[in-house]
């Protein structure tokens, strides 16, 4: 989230007629707009602000086709761990709709590996007839800003809504969500379904892309934000790239294997991940003081976090003491040997 800025011009696909719009600005739109993350203040680019008119016409212009891989979503029901008993409850409640397909649950939450650092990564899928209906979308809307309002109270340091799919846009998962397969490797679903999906893997032209952008976004951060929100996406940002590494030369593993092959390959660099390894470990779990107020004060609970974040709030021990400029600097060193082997493969 951002502060109002100039608005840019629309992007082509805007401009362009309806059924040129693709599934990832679609899937984003939806997500704006369900989630309320980039809607009125909040907005980063009006390319998000797809409105549930529009959304409902290109909806209903997708054409309809599917990745080259398939995927199984959900194999099970969500298990959550006990610290998250509640929010699962509380998501039942808030996404328990007809229009409402299932929430599915990825990442560390899935595995079970959950720390007080780790957010909720999901994927909240809602029917076809839904999404070409705008007066569904709106009524569909305050569900999902309660269902926020709950991840947020769970994990104050969430950065990001839910994406957002529907049974049609799963069938080109690769390229709405902007997932890689390995991502929904291990997947579980609140309401129990199991979900057909299909992705595309990127190219090796497309996978080094990324790379190269990612690591001179890595590279531009010169120092550690202060305040906890900001500090938890900068680790959350450098804690990706031996996934996105792995992913540019080659070796399509999750995200937590890519560790495995970050400490292999650079065994002599690999130290500043043993530290944001203990950061994440040790994240103080809770709420931080004020910020639970402000989210049940409004529907949409995001501008709360918004204001919340430039509050002149400390760094968190044990980060404090953990992240320090040698850190980074180690680390910046350690992206750059990375930088190095992509262009090499």
């Amino acid at each position: 989230m951002t502060a109002p800025r100039r608005e840019s011009p629309p992007p082509a696909e805007l401009t362009a007629r309806p059924q040129a719009i693709s599934a990832r600005l679609l899937s984003r739109s939806l997500s704006g707009y369900l989630c309320g993350t980039h809607s009125g203040l909040l907005a980063r680019r009006r390319g998000d602000r797809l409105g549930p008119e529009e959304i409902a016409r290109a909806h209903a212009q997708l054409a309809p086709h599917a990745g080259s891989e398939s995927l199984s979503l959900g194999p099970g029901p969500w298990r959550p761990v006990p610290a998250a008993r509640r929010l699962a409850a509380a998501l039942r409640d808030e996404l328990g709709a007809p229009a409402i397909v299932d929430l599915v649950i990825y990442g560390s939450q899935a595995r079970g590996g959950v720390t007080g650092y780790s957010d909720v990564d999901a994927i909240l899928v809602i029917d076809d007839e839904a999404a070409r209906r705008p007066e569904a979308l709106r009524e569909l809307r305050p569900r999902v800003l309660r269902a926020q309002r709950h991840v947020l109270e769970y994990q104050p340091m969430q950065h990001h809504g839910f994406e957002l799919a529907t049974p049609s846009l799963l069938q080109v998962a690769g390229g709405a969500l902007a997932l890689p397969a390995e991502a929904l490797a291990e997947t579980a679903t609140l309401f129990g379904h199991r979900l057909p999906a299909a992705t595309t893997p990127a190219t090796a032209a497309e996978a080094r892309r990324r790379w190269q952008d990612f690591a001179a976004h890595l590279l531009a951060l010169r120092r550690w934000p202060r305040h906890p929100w900001s500090l938890h996406g900068a680790v959350s940002m450098f804690a990706l790239a031996p996934a996105l590494f792995a992913q540019a030369v080659g070796e399509r593993v999750p995200k937590w294997r890519s560790f495995e092959i970050g400490r292999r390959r650079f065994a002599g660099a690999w130290s500043p991940y043993e530290t944001l390894r203990e950061v994440r470990e040790r994240w103080p779990a809770g709420r931080p003081g004020g910020l639970t107020p402000m989210l049940r004060a409004g529907a949409n609970p995001w501008p709360a976090v918004d204001a919340w974040r430039r509050l002149p709030l400390g760094t968190p021990e044990p980060a404090r003491a953990l992240l320090t400029p040698r850190t980074l600097s180690d680390l910046h060193a350690l992206v750059a040997l990375m930088q190095a082997e992509v262009e090499r493969s």
